[in-house]
């Protein structure tokens, strides 16, 4: 496990407590880390301090901004909003239907984005994710649909948006540019590069525009691989908001959106281990914004929030007091491991119980005695039933299946999460989303106006009136 090293940042932060009322944000930075509650953030914390032995906590680089908030992110048709209303409260400063992408509630009014807004002012447009940058959260920044489903045709309006550069996952169905009818045609045709390699990416320079840049290591839906799993084909998502620094770095000005999206998928799963890493990796992301923020203090914003929270984690669970330690022991995300096991099905021999709890302790703990990890009785039978059903049975599961799909009966790999938060004194009170209150963390200039409680709906109002962005809707 990586440590976080925060040393670049105490020193600065501990001296920032003027105003910043009389500036004007050229250099605006909006991270969503999607799912983020604030026990993900803090559980990420204790469980880098419980690795050295430390009953405290060590903070991420943005849990030191000055400002420490919270907001509330109801939709206009729910009190637990969705990602894609949820975002468009914050690109748009208007609240919608949840599914429905910067449009209005009737369906028939496009809000224009802050984003947009921007880009028509001279400013350079960043959209960075984990995930794809059709999915709802980047989509509420550039396009306007009916729902946030509609995958191809959000894509389509990533070149009308005219924005300069997009990063980090692709699009779901991208094709070829000898299809008419093909995403890859219409960026083409619009002046877009559509980048997929390493060394295509590395060379882009400040001053590129209109790029499309995806990570060469990605699942087939276009998404990030998962960080605890460690594939060495990925590019991070610090690496793209670095680069994206770097080309779109300008005397006018930027906005970057930068989405850490797998935090979201990991918790949809109760998944902490895995989330916990893609929390430190959205943090990674942050960090070299901070770099960009010790050299720009007077014009420079950073905004860190989510645009809900997800999964309902409360750190102990009235059993086994809080030992977030053992999640070292967890080698692989739910869905790789979940891989592993399909992989296992295929061989054409009977797979004994014992074998496959082998493969537990592995990539668990589960079952180590000299780590203090048995599983009892009702443990082992419990995994059993799930095994005789995928093992014996030969049950189905689909390791890439979509995030939000959920089995009224916990397949094998479920179960393994399920016992491990247990036996880390973790509990979940869902695996969708809730209607807490999300953190906002602020630094630089026009932090002030985050200091207590804001609406989604305020990110935008905030952000114009910082880069002095007149009305157009």
């Amino acid at each position: 496990m990586k440590k976080i090293n925060t040393i670049i940042i105490t020193v600065f932060l501990f001296a920032i407590s003027i105003s910043y009322a009389q500036n004007t944000a050229k250099y605006v930075f909006l991270f969503i880390g999607d799912g983020m509650g604030d026990n993900i953030i803090y559980a990420t914390e204790l469980y880098n301090a419980s690795l050295n032995d430390q009953m405290v906590y060590e903070p991420l680089s943005f849990s030191q901004f000055p400002v420490q908030s919270f907001m509330t992110t109801t939709s206009a048709n729910s009190l637990i909003t969705d990602s894609s209303a949820g975002a468009t409260a914050m690109a748009t400063g208007y609240k919608t239907n949840n599914h429905v992408v910067s449009m209005d509630t009737t369906l028939t009014i496009n809000y224009i984005t802050l984003a947009e807004k921007a880009k028509k002012e001279g400013f350079k447009i960043g959209i960075l994710s984990s995930v794809t940058i059709d999915h709802a959260t980047p989509a509420s920044f550039y396009a306007h649909q009916k729902s946030r489903n509609e995958y191809d045709e959000i894509a389509l309006q990533i070149p009308l948006s005219n924005f300069d550069f997009f990063g980090g996952g692709g699009v779901h169905n991208i094709g070829s540019k000898n299809e008419v009818n093909s995403i890859a045609h219409t960026l083409d045709k619009f002046g877009y590069k559509y980048l997929t390699t390493e060394k295509d990416i590395k060379k882009l320079k400040k001053g590129d525009t209109k790029i499309v840049a995806v990570s060469p290591g990605t699942y087939s839906g276009k998404e990030f691989y998962w960080e605890i799993d460690k594939h060495p084909e990925g590019m991070s998502l610090a690496y793209f908001t670095k680069k994206g620094i770097e080309i779109l770095d300008n005397d006018k000005g930027f906005f970057m959106m930068v989405e850490g999206g797998k935090i979201d998928w990991a918790l949809h799963s109760n998944d902490l281990a895995t989330a916990i890493y893609e929390t430190m990796a959205f943090d990674d992301a942050i960090k070299e914004a901070i770099k960009f923020y010790i050299d720009h203090k007077e014009e420079t914003l950073i905004i860190v929030t989510a645009d809900h929270e997800t999964g309902g984690l409360a750190l102990g669970n009235n059993s086994n007091g809080l030992n977030l330690n053992i999640l070292q022991y967890q080698k692989k995300s739910a869905q790789e491991f979940e891989r592993s096991l399909t992989e296992l099905k295929d061989l054409d021999r009977k797979i004994p119980f014992e074998e496959v709890l082998d493969s537990v302790k592995i990539n668990f703990g589960l079952g180590d005695k000299e780590k203090g990890m048995e599983l009892n009785e009702a443990e082992t039978k419990w995994l059993f039933d799930a095994y005789e059903n995928e093992f014996v049975a030969l049950r189905e599961i689909n390791p890439d299946r979509d995030y939000l799909d959920q089995y009224s009966d916990k397949p094998f790999t479920l179960r393994v999460i399920t016992i491990l938060n247990t036996k880390a004194g973790v509990a979940w009170s869902t695996e969708g989303h809730t209607a807490s209150k999300v953190p906002v963390k602020v630094l630089g200039v026009g932090q002030e106006y985050f200091q207590s409680t804001i609406d989604n709906t305020d990110i935008n109002d905030i952000i114009i009136n910082m880069m002095q962005i007149p009305d157009q809707q």
